[in-house]
């Protein structure tokens, strides 16, 4: 079995990390559709109406934290802080 190269190592926790985010994001957008929909049940009260509009709202807007945080973790995986927090 060969040694892994740290190119392939930095690689796959890219590929990791982007598949993170992107399983938050489609989880997100299925909350933010549900939330939608239950603002068009007919004859809610409004006050469900902007509870379920804001809670889709926001859960759409947590997705732009997500994507800030991916690229800040492509800073951590190309600095090699992992690796060299591996060797102690």
């Amino acid at each position: 079995m060969r040694p892994e190269n740290t190119e392939e190592r930095k690689e796959r926790r890219k590929r990791s990390a982007v598949r993170g985010v992107v399983f938050f994001a489609l989880l997100q957008v299925a909350c933010a559709v549900c939330f939608g929909s239950l603002c068009m049940i007919p004859g809610m009260p409004q006050w469900c109406v902007i509870l379920f509009g804001v809670l889709a709202v926001l859960c759409l807007a947590l997705i732009l934290p997500a994507l800030l945080v991916l690229k800040d973790r492509f800073k951590e995986i190309e600095g090699g802080e992992l690796d060299a927090a591996g060797k102690y």
